[in-house]
């Protein structure tokens, strides 16, 4: 098999097994974060994901469309797609795209400490995409929050409506294609209790920890500017 057929196939056989390697994903993680935080005001360093990103969604989506992949996998309904979206494109300081910075935050997190892949071997684009994928939304997400989090009266609030809200689109849409976007008709650990009970139990969890994230950023935020 050439490399092309290698990153490009069509023919599913089985994901990749990452062995021992899976601990240079957490690892990976920590050291993104540090320089994301550490390099949030240098040009060339945002430059390199937001462009890393576009390219990888661009890159991603032309393989969902040449592969004729069905549309319950190929839509941008995962919490991460639409973070790396909207990262890139939506205006800047305004709530709808702090709270997709969080999602992406959480996303980027649970992609690649649970890291579900495609059933193709390494070094598929679906794999690649999914590990650099999340290193760029992880890196966008943290780069934006420190240069544009605002504190939001009633954020919490905010939050739990965004996030019910956008979940239960993502609910219709698997219930229009049969996919498993925002892993709601499957969840992994918990298990599959229904489409409502997941969706109920999903939501509720995701929301914790979204606003568990806001709050630690909120803290940041605002001892950066007492000591300022």
């Amino acid at each position: 098999m050439t490399l092309w057929e290698l990153l490009f196939t069509s023919k599913k056989t089985v994901p990749p097994h990452l062995g021992a390697w899976y601990f240079l994903l957490p690892t990976s993680l920590v050291i993104i974060a540090v320089l994301s935080i550490r390099f949030a005001s240098s040009k060339g360093y945002r430059n390199f994901w937001y462009w890393g990103q576009l390219i990888q969604l661009l890159i991603i989506n032309a393989w969902y469309i040449a592969a004729r992949l069905p549309l319950s996998e190929a839509l941008p309904f995962y919490h991460s797609r639409m973070a790396m979206w909207i990262i890139l494109f939506a205006p800047n300081k305004t709530f709808f795209k702090q709270y997709f910075a969080l999602v992406g935050v959480f996303g980027s997190i649970m992609a690649l400490i649970y890291p579900v892949f495609y059933p193709y071997p390494f070094p598929h684009v679906s794999s690649l995409n999914n590990v650099f994928g999340h290193w760029a939304l992880l890196a966008n997400c943290l780069i934006y929050l420190v240069r544009y989090y605002e504190v939001k009266k009633g954020d919490i609030w905010k939050i739990c409506q965004m996030t019910f809200g956008v979940n239960a689109i993502i609910f219709l849409a698997n219930l229009l294609t049969g996919g498993n976007y925002g892993f709601m008709s499957k969840p992994p650990v918990i298990g599959d209790h229904g489409g409502l009970v997941n969706y109920l139990i999903v939501t509720s969890l995701m929301t914790v920890t979204l606003v568990l994230i806001n709050q630690l950023v909120k803290c940041k935020h605002t001892n950066r500017q007492i000591k300022s």
